[in-house]
């Protein structure tokens, strides 16, 4: 089989496949957008605090301040 004909049975296979997608509504799509935006915020915030928690316990360990 030639390269050529590979590669466009490939696309027609895939393309075969997202017809098969059941894709969510824009208003689950919207939800589940600012459900990771405000997880990530979360998280991030946890690290930044846990960041400055542990460079305060060292700064207090090593310089005695």
């Amino acid at each position: 089989m030639k390269v050529i004909n590979k590669i466009t049975d490939y696309i027609k296979a895939s393309y075969a496949e997202l017809k098969k997608v059941v894709w969510p509504s824009r208003k689950v799509a919207l939800q589940l957008t600012a459900a990771v935006i405000i997880g990530s915020l979360l998280v991030g915030l946890y690290l930044t605090l846990l960041g400055s928690g542990f460079q305060t316990l060292l700064q207090r360990l090593l310089f005695k301040t």
